[in-house]
């Protein structure tokens, strides 16, 4: 079990999404576009992996792309930069990104996601929690440190990454950040 929700952004292949399963993270998102190879992607990765949830980052001013993604795919998640919460359906997780956490909104249908900043760290851990915030970063062991020591109580968000070869990527640096969210 994580001590903070974890959501894998950008999925771009099989081997990440089989280690970041594996590792048990919570949420996996990936691109969805009008290329229909991402919506054969997005089947490949849903019939692949087990216990994880999937969210498709799209275009959602595309009405025709929003609606196929919904259809086709079936996302449990969508991550938008637009607040499209009323337009999807309820049972649809909306991850919503967010430039200040004044833009937060209070909503069980809503995450958000929130670009760290070291410089604002005692704003991630004020009073009232954050447990609906995902904080984004290309943390390093240090910098997660520091959050989960703070206290942080959101969630952790990562970027998939790139593979050296067809089914080869070093996971050194993300088996520790995993690690420290156990």
């Amino acid at each position: 079990m994580n001590l903070h929700p974890i959501l894998i952004r950008n999925i771009k292949h099989l081997t990440d999404a089989r280690y970041f399963a594996a590792m048990g993270v919570d949420w996996m998102s990936m691109a969805l576009t009008d290329d229909p190879q991402s919506f054969a992607m997005w089947h490949t990765l849903a019939d692949w992996i087990e216990g994880v949830k999937l969210a498709a980052e799209l275009d959602v001013d595309d009405e025709m792309l929003l609606a196929k993604a919904i259809i086709d795919a079936k996302p449990q998640g969508i991550v938008s930069s637009q607040n499209i919460a009323e337009t999807i359906p309820s049972t649809t997780q909306l991850f919503l990104e967010v430039d200040s956490l004044n833009d937060v909104i209070e909503s069980p249908f809503v995450f958000c996601i929130k670009t760290y900043d070291p410089n604002l760290l005692q704003e991630y851990v004020p009073d009232t929690n954050h447990e609906r915030v995902f904080l984004f970063s290309d943390w390093t062991k240090e910098s997660l440190e520091e959050v989960i020591a703070k206290g942080f109580k959101g969630g952790i968000c990562f970027s998939g990454g790139e593979e050296q070869a067809t089914g080869m990527r070093d996971y050194e640096l993300m088996d520790d950040l995993l690690d420290l969210l156990r």
